[in-house]
């Protein structure tokens, strides 16, 4: 959760307790919440472990233009359980199921790890 967001429910509830609760204190919070933006990391592990290492990456962010950029050459986790706990929420695991052709050679898909963040 945002840490605004977690300190505004804290203070509300015991305005709240106290009766001062007020229509300008929710009028904060709008403002809060209008103001995330989600971001979108594709992480591609070496397995279907979390804690694998990364092969691959990329970071979806509305925030910037949408030119086409190639991100940097270091992963921005370690692992997929790094990300989470740096507050990246899982959207999306692998599927195992697609990575078990015998006749095909599939393993440069790597592993691929869906997660979001609201900035």
């Amino acid at each position: 959760m945002n840490k605004s967001i977690a300190e505004w429910l804290k203070t509300s509830r015991e305005k709240l307790r106290s009766g001062t609760l007020q229509e300008n204190d929710l009028a904060c919070l709008e403002e809060l919440v209008a103001g995330s933006t989600q971001s979108v990391l594709y992480l591609y592990s070496k397995s279907t472990n979390m804690r694998s290492g990364i092969s691959g990456w990329t970071m979806i962010d509305p925030t910037r233009p949408d030119e086409p950029a190639l991100p940097s050459q270091d992963p921005p986790y370690k692992s997929v359980v790094e990300a989470v706990r740096d507050g990246w929420r899982i959207i999306q695991f692998p599927n195992p199921v697609l990575y078990s052709f015998s006749d095909t050679d599939n393993r440069y898909l790597g592993y691929e790890f869906i997660l979001e963040k609201w900035l």
